[in-house]
């Protein structure tokens, strides 16, 4: 038995039909039929009943379809794996922070692939605050935020900095909830429903040292609703449901849409800034040719 013979089983147990099987494996329907008749000499039981017009499938080839099918799947996995390792190409570990790993992350690989198609890569996200543990841990590469009160400390580590670039955190609202307001002074006069970063988190440390004690003065505030996500919050500002401090990575679209309106002259917005890490100590060859082509001018 052989792979070849494993997918002619299941094309057969899904066209149920020699014919329509034949066709799609590409290959006479005697030919098909004589090598459907070895797979069942090799598992000592009959599949199919020849002696019905068209044939019919046996209950054990029923029974065995799923088996078969998740053998299949594996095979090609494993497949993959040694092709995989057989051109060195381990994956490249990320820690990333929840938006990061969103936002900035895809654009990051998408530009390294172009210049090393080989690579492959696995991405960790985790709350700002754990990045530089989980780093530790596991990470070969850490793509987090920095901000003027908290920036991660690797003296005395083999790490290398790199800064990527500037991003934001703004208040948005969306262009529906704000016409239910009629106007923005329509919704600065009453309560502001606000959808807030729990407690303890980056994002909401951020906000409470820069942009909050401003608009908890000036404005009434109705918290709405907490999430330690980014993309949650973010689903909920598209829901109409209040407004809330979005880092601009994840909402350019809707933000250049249209979709969203920002309010960052009213409650302030408030700058991070989008940086690497790389661990020289790492033994992959792979991702110091990444770190490399970081490095390289653009």
């Amino acid at each position: 038995m052989d792979l070849k013979g494993l997918e002619d089983l299941l094309a057969l147990l899904e066209e149920q039909s020699f014919t329509r099987a034949a066709k799609r494996r590409h290959v006479t329907q005697p030919a098909f039929s004589r090598r459907i008749r070895l797979l069942e000499d090799w598992l000592g039981v009959g599949i199919v009943d020849r002696r019905t017009k068209p044939v019919s499938i046996l209950p054990a080839g029923r029974e065995l379809e799923e088996g078969f099918r998740d053998l299949v799947t594996r095979l090609y996995a494993l497949r993959s794996r040694i092709q995989a390792k057989s051109k060195h190409q381990d994956k490249i570990s990320f820690v990333a922070q929840h938006t990061l790993a969103i936002s900035r992350f895809p654009r990051l690989i998408k530009s390294i692939k172009r210049q090393l198609p080989d690579t492959a890569y696995r991405v960790t996200p985790v709350n700002n605050y754990e990045c530089e543990s989980q780093f530790r841990k596991e990470g070969q590469f850490l793509l987090c935020y920095e901000a003027t009160h908290f920036e991660f400390d690797f003296s005395g580590s083999p790490v290398k900095r790199v800064f990527l670039n500037k991003d934001a955190l703004i208040p948005v609202i969306s262009r529906d909830a704000l016409q239910q307001f009629k106007s923005i002074q329509s919704l600065l006069a009453g309560n502001i429903p606000m959808l807030m970063y729990q407690e303890g988190g980056f994002m909401a440390d951020v906000i409470a040292r820069s942009c909050l004690p401003q608009v908890m003065r000036d404005y009434k505030i109705d918290v709405i609703c907490e999430s330690a996500f980014s993309a949650s919050l973010k689903e909920m500002v598209l829901a109409d449901m209040g407004v809330a401090w979005l880092a601009e990575g994840i909402i350019e679209k809707e933000i250049s849409a249209g979709t969203l309106i920002s309010l960052d002259s009213y409650f302030g917005a408030t700058e991070l800034d989008v940086v690497l890490y790389y661990r020289e100590d790492n033994q992959s060859e792979q991702a110091k040719r990444v770190f490399d082509y970081l490095l390289s001018p653009v």
